[in-house]
């Protein structure tokens, strides 16, 4: 629990500042309707930093929550759910600790696909809206103020998923030094904190059992 207290907390403290420089870089603390498709480009990126750096801290979180967990392991009857209905409008906020799972449609991931479009030449000062990446940031900032209950959801998951030694995910210069030199330092030991903590993990859970009859063989 040292490397909560003192890590994590260090984390939260140059995330956040790092937050509000990114907000404050283009006035958006301020709440404009439009901003111009550079501001929008230097704003994303810095949302796509604020991610990689939420993850290793959500992960060490779910890490040093991991060994208190304590299992309930009673068969339990499998729930079909209803397809869920196409018209129904997307989640608000959606973020992926683990970005290889699933197709995410996040407003990082819409970004990266507008980026990767060939580039038109420059016709003028087009302007975008800013509300998405305003709500985005927010989103943010309230999953970084407020981490314990994703972070045991997630250390549910590693438990009984994910066994076995863990390597920090997002690449060792996700968060370079021109972010800042504190905020890239701790990116860097959350990266190597996640690593000593996966070495001395307890047992894995395994998958809740269900109820018999099984299929054991065919």
């Amino acid at each position: 629990m040292e490397i909560r207290r003192s890590l994590f907390t260090h984390a939260a403290q140059w995330a956040g500042r790092y937050a509000d420089a990114v907000m404050a870089r283009d006035h958006l603390h301020l709440s404009p309707a439009l901003i111009s498709k550079a501001a929008a480009k230097r704003v994303a990126q810095g949302i796509r930093v604020i991610e990689a750096y939420l993850r290793r801290m959500l992960i060490l979180l779910a890490l040093s929550l991991e060994p208190t967990l304590k299992p309930d392991n009673r068969e339990r009857a499998v729930h079909f759910w209803p397809p869920r209905n196409r018209r129904d409008p997307r989640p608000d906020f959606h973020f992926r600790v683990f970005k290889n799972e699933r197709i995410d449609f996040a407003l990082s991931t819409r970004f990266e696909a507008l980026e990767a479009r060939p580039k038109r030449p420059k016709t003028g000062r087009a302007q975008v809206p800013a509300r998405p990446l305003i709500e985005r940031m927010r989103a943010l900032r309230t999953l970084m103020a407020n981490p314990d209950a994703r972070a045991r959801k997630l250390a549910w998951t590693l438990a009984r998923r994910r066994p076995g030694l863990m390597l920090a995910p997002g690449a060792h210069d996700a968060v370079k030094n021109r972010h800042g030199t504190e905020v890239s330092a701790t990116y860097t030991a959350m990266g190597c904190a996640i690593l000593q903590l996966s070495r001395a993990r307890p047992p894995p859970l395994g998958p809740v059992p269900r109820p018999p009859p099984r299929i054991r063989l065919l």
